[in-house]
Parts: C-alpha cells; structure tokens; sequence
C-alpha cells in the first residue's frame, strides 16, 4: 500500500526563516533591495536574451542537422543497387519537408540584425534548386521503376516461351523439322535472355542479329504441329520487344545516377551554407551571453561588498540554515541518488516543514516506482510467453498439426546449404491422397479434415531422425524433407508411408481398393553449385504425377539422367 501524503505544515520553513531574518537582519535587507533588483532585472533581460539566442542558434541547428541527413539520404540512393525499388526517395521527401518546417520556425524567431545579408541570400540560393533536383530524382526513380516492372515482365514472358518446348529429351522422336525448331527456338530464347542482363548496347546489337538469325531460319521450316506454329508466332511478336526495350532502362540508369549526382552537390551547398548560418547565430548568442555574464558579476561584487558590512550577523544566520535546512536536504539527497542508484535505504521524512513533505512525496514515488515495476515485469513474461505461442501457431498448419509450407520452406534453404556445404544427399518425397475430392463428396468435408489430420499423423509417425521434416504443402499435398537419405533409403521410406496410411483403415468407397490412400513421387540429389531447390521439388512433383497417372497407391521416383528423364515407380 502506498504511504499517505502529509498536509501542508501550518508553520512552513519559510515562514519561520522570514521572521528570523526580518528579525535580525533587518538593515541587511534593506540595504540588499536594491542590488536585488537590479540583479533581478539584469536576470530577467539576461533569460530573454539568452533565451530567444539560444533559441535561433538550436533551431539553426536542426536545420544543419536536417540538411546532412537529407545529403546523406541522397548519397544512399546514388550507391544503393536497387535504387528504382528502395524507399529513399520518400525518406528524403519527407526530410524535405521537416527541413522547410524548420526553416520556417527559424525565419519566425530569427532577427534581422543578427544574420549579414550575404548568409541568408547564400541559404535562400540553394534551398530552392536543391528542392528541386530532389524532385526531378524522385521522378526519374519513379520511371526507372516503371521500366524495371516491365523488365521483370520480359523475364516471365521469356520463361512462358521456354515452358511451352518440349525437354530435350523427348526431341529424338519428332520429325527432323520439329526438332529443328526446337533447337532454333532454344537458341532465340538464350539470346534474348542474354540481352536482358546485357550491360553495353553494342552487345545488344549482336544479340539482336543473332536472334534475328535463328527467327528467320523457325521462319523457313516446314512445321506441321499446330503448337510449334503457334509458338513460332509467339516467338515472333515477343523476342524483337526484348531488345528494344533494353536500351531505355540502360540509358535511364545513367540519366538518374547523373540526376542523384547533382542532387548530391546541390545538398552539400545547401548544407554549407546552413552551417555557416548557425555560427554566425551561435557566435552571436556567445556574445550576447557574455555581456550579460559581465553585468551580474559586477552587481554580485556589489552584494559581496554589502555582505562584508554584515559578516557578523549573518554567520549566525548561516549556522542556523545550515542546520535546519542543508544537512537535512543532503540527506534527503543522499537517499535520493541512492534509490536513484539502485539501492534501498531509508528515507528522512522527520520534521514537520517542507523538506519532510519532499521526503514523505518521494516515498510516495518510490513505492509506486516498485510496484510498477513489479507490474512491468509480470506484463513483460506475459508478453513473452504470448510472442512464443504466436509464432509457434505461425508455423503450423492448425488442421494437421505439422509444419505449414511457410515452416517447410523456411527449413528447406537451410538444409539445402548445409548439404550443398557438406555434399550429402537430400531426400525429398512428395505425396497426394488419392481421390480426396470424390472422399469429400462422399462424406463430407468435416470427415475430409479428419481423414487430413490422421494422414499427416501416420507420416509424420514414420520420421525417427533429427532434420526430417513433413509439411502440408496445399490442399490434400504432403511434402517430406529427408537430408541425408539417398533415393534407394529414400523409396524404402516411401514404401512404409505407403503401408502407414494403408494401415489406417479409413473407408474410401470411391477408391479402387475402397480405402484412402496415397501416391507418392520420390527424388534424391547431392546438391551442386548448379542446382536449384525449386529443381529437386520440381521432380518430385512430376514423380507424383507419374505415379498418379500409373493407378495410385504407389510411389514413382525421379532418377535424373542427361536428360533429366523421370524414371522408377512400383507400389
């Protein structure tokens, strides 16, 4: 419970001081008014001065301090490598706008006394160019982001046109044309890859005649295919608009890096010059203070003198304030400092005048400085034990209880590089439960979740090692990641998730066995510099499919050769 403050004592230390030196000191008194007037009015002309100084030195300071900031913004948007997709530009737009306020404030405050003529023309002849600049590179990183959108669309449309050929693999069974045409059309596509990464336009002049080569030559062939034809027309309309394109986000790089640069020199004038309009103000808020400073020492001589007259009589007085007041602030200080430090100790509250009242105040707030601390630390472990249980929830999947896709593919890059790091394999197995829509028509989509949840349970069951993983992919897909496990140990697994969801017993009448199951498709890879981990998912993917297609209930696995054929499969 908190302490109770005191009333305010009926006879105060300052009453009774008052009456003893009015006492005693009565001629002191008299004698001291008017040096403490004058005092007092040199104080009062002495806060005003300093302060309005003060005032117009800070806020020049700010504007140096914005000034710089809004330089250095600018350097960091010339050097960063991703100028047209980085949010500088609005950071330095919104610096801008915090160093006019400032300037604004500034010219409200300032007098025109202070600031020489030529400093102020010198701040008002950069602010306005450099404002401008800055708008100009806003607007050009704005543009080059329209051209780098379009630049990342190149690429996707790139990518359709590469999907659409068939592997390399397959093309020993067309007709001499079609494969051809593939070849062409594979030598076109990596041409016009080249020119969207091409640096230099004479590179992309070549790159531009060589695909235009290969164009003409898909364009002499005989072809047959109605797709290929297709293609060819795609190839046609797409290809050519790569290489026009490239050279207007090339030579709007250097316009901006140009703008950034003059940008930059623009900001270092206009931080000179606001730099050199704090000084002068400092300098003249040093001045006016010192002056100051000389007229109080000049009246405080003159209190010094009167006080030699009355050295006597004040000793006496000295003593008793010392006694009744000093000692007792200093304790009341001491315990102060030592709460403040950290450590408990008692608090003076004796007496019945106004440092008592300070004492039993303070008491007051250290105890209720305690008790929120103590509130603080239980929110904090609350708030702890809240941050844990969110993100366990943000990793897994509610319904199944296992990793979700965002956990699996967190965990994937990791085990990615450390087999890549170590050269060992990477087991990966991708599975489906077999007619699950035609088991949610047919039960309802309430039996359908727990069908889910105890599937993922039996595999999940069958991972004993540290590192594996099992995670709801989509819908009624599982995938496992299993590092370290060569694809033989691989589809030895897969055979027991087999046996494990069979084992289950759930009733599927719409299934050919007439109970759920799953298809599984197997791949295992030693990682190489070349590799990417959307690959190994990828054949994985087209395992599954493979097994699928071959009756369900089985697994297929991915052997990559040359050519990347899929191959393997069995129950």
């Amino acid at each position: 419970m908190l302490p109770v403050f005191r009333r305010r004592p009926r006879y105060s230390i300052g009453s009774k001081l008052t009456l003893i030196i009015g006492a005693v000191f009565g001629l002191y008194l008299l004698s001291v008014t008017v040096i403490g007037y004058v005092m007092y009015s040199q104080y009062r002309g002495f806060s005003t001065l300093a302060s309005s100084h003060f005032d117009r030195a800070m806020t020049a300071a700010e504007l140096t301090r914005d000034a710089e900031t809004i330089a250095a913004e600018v350097f960091e948007m010339l050097v960063s490598s991703e100028r047209s997709i980085s949010a500088g530009n609005r950071r330095a737009e919104n610096l801008a706008s915090i160093y006019q306020a400032t300037r604004q404030r500034l010219d409200a405050v300032d007098a025109s006394d202070v600031v020489d003529d030529q400093t102020r023309a010198e701040l008002d002849r950069w602010q306005q160019p450099f404002f401008s600049s800055l708008e100009r590179l806003d607007t050009r990183l704005a543009a080059e982001q329209s051209l780098q959108t379009a630049h990342l669309n190149r690429i996707d449309e790139l990518f359709l046109l590469l999907q659409q050929l068939p592997p390399v693999a397959t093309t020993a069974s067309l007709p001499t044309a079609d494969q051809r045409f593939v070849g062409h059309a594979l030598a076109a596509l990596s041409y016009a890859a080249a020119a969207l990464s091409a640096e230099r336009p004479g590179q992309i002049a070549r790159l531009h005649g060589a695909c235009q080569q290969q164009l003409q030559q898909l364009a002499a062939l005989p072809l047959v295919s109605k797709d290929f034809i297709e293609l060819r027309e795609r190839l046609n309309r797409t290809l050519p608009s790569i290489f026009t394109s490239r050279r207007p986000l090339l030579q709007h790089g250097r316009a901006t890096l140009a703008t950034a640069r003059q940008t930059r020199v623009l900001a270092q004038k206009l931080t000179s010059a606001t730099f050199n309009y704090h000084l002068q103000l400092k300098a003249a808020a040093q001045q006016a203070i010192t002056v100051h400073q000389r007229m109080i020492r000049r009246s405080l001589f003159g209190l010094l003198l009167a006080s030699l007259a009355l050295i006597t009589i004040t000793v006496g007085a000295v003593v008793y304030i010392r006694r009744a007041i000093v000692l007792r602030i200093n304790r009341l200080s001491a315990a102060m400092h030592a709460h403040q430090q950290g450590h408990d100790g008692p608090i003076p509250c004796e007496g019945h005048d106004e440092i008592s009242l300070m004492g039993s105040t303070f008491a007051v707030f250290v105890e209720a400085r305690r008790q929120a601390e103590q509130q603080l630390e239980q929110a904090n472990l609350h708030l702890q034990q809240m941050n844990a249980e969110l993100h366990r929830l943000s990793e897994i999947d509610e319904l199944t209880r296992i990793a979700n896709r965002r956990r699996f593919d967190q965990h994937m890059v990791s085990v990615w590089r450390r087999a890549l790091r170590e050269q060992s394999p990477l087991g990966l197995i991708m599975a489906d439960i077999d007619f699950f829509k035609r088991f949610n028509d047919e039960y309802g989509h309430q039996a359908g979740d727990e069908c889910l949840y105890r599937v993922a349970q039996a595999l999940a069951g069958e991972l004993h090692r540290e590192g594996d993983m099992v995670a709801r992919y989509g819908g009624e897909e599982f995938i496992l990641l299993l590092p370290g496990l060569s694809l033989a140990q691989t589809e030895k697994l897969a055979r027991r998730l087999l046996q494990a969801v069979r084992s289950l017993q759930i009733p599927n009448a719409q299934a050919d066995c007439h109970m759920v199951t799953i298809s599984l498709g197997v791949a295992s890879v030693v990682p190489t510099t070349h590799d990417r981990i959307e690959s190994l998912v990828s054949r994985a993917d087209q395992a599954l499919y493979a097994a699928k297609s071959r009756g369900r209930n089985r697994f297929c696995s991915a052997v990559a050769d040359e050519q990347n054929v899929m191959v393997g499969g069995t129950t």
